[in-house]
């Protein structure tokens, strides 16, 4: 069943005849059956690194079957943010999210308080080793391969980052690879957002300043990120 039949069923045959609205709204909430049916294994982001025999076809299906990537209907990429319950909490799609697409189609969802986690957050019950977080969900799943001796997370957008999106991973090794600026706005900002955690839980949690340190000037004119400064290295 592909992703918009399950919308469909989903707001006309699965909602209760209740006047209850949050018993309504836990029937249209995103679920792994959604997430099922939007299921993907090719994307463009993985092609540079193909062509460059840095990673295989299968190993890009072995990533979009680990962080259940998916694909609307008009083909845009659908990176769902996953808890460490397995709960889908809400997806990112091109420069949008789910929760909005979901909003405009169901107006009982104006009752619904969204909540978000880091990107690959399920997959601490699944791999070991050290975390590292950056800030593009394609990054973090092309990483995973490059380097899967790590647990690669992402942050989507520093709109939503707040110390409690770390409280679950308290005693791990986390290391957080900013992308880049001019300004280094980016990396003061994170200073500030790890010393608040800091105070808050118990984390090994700190700032790789590797690009502020090796990039060029037009690179941070560009805001790269890891993946990127790799891509230009090959």
């Amino acid at each position: 069943m592909k992703w918009n039949e399950v919308f469909c069923n989903t707001f006309k045959a699965l909602r209760p005849q209740t006047s209850d609205i949050r018993h309504q709204v836990d029937f249209i909430l995103p679920s792994m059956p959604m997430v099922e049916a939007c299921r993907a294994d090719n994307f463009d982001f993985f092609e540079p690194f193909i062509a460059a025999g840095k990673v295989t076809v299968e190993q890009m299906r072995h990533a979009a079957e680990r962080y259940y990537l998916g694909k609307t209907k008009s083909g845009k990429d659908i990176f769902w943010m996953i808890d460490d319950m397995l709960q889908p909490l809400d997806g990112h799609t091109g420069a949008t999210w789910i929760s909005k697409l979901l909003k405009v189609r169901e107006p009982l969802l104006e009752y619904w308080r969204v909540t978000h986690c880091l990107f690959g957050l399920h997959l601490l019950g699944v791999v070991g080793g050290d975390v590292c977080v950056v800030e593009s969900e394609a990054s973090a799943v092309v990483l995973s391969e490059l380097f899967p001796e790590s647990i690669w997370m992402a942050y989507a957008t520093t709109s939503h980052l707040v110390p409690d999106l770390f409280a679950p991973l308290e005693g791990r090794r986390v290391t957080i690879y900013p992308r880049t600026d001019p300004t280094m706005s980016t990396i003061l900002f994170f200073e500030d957002l790890v010393d608040r955690t800091l105070r808050l839980y118990d984390i090994d949690l700190t700032i790789d300043t590797t690009l502020e340190d090796h990039a060029s000037d037009s690179q941070k004119d560009r805001c790269i990120d890891l993946l990127d400064f790799l891509l230009d290295s090959l």
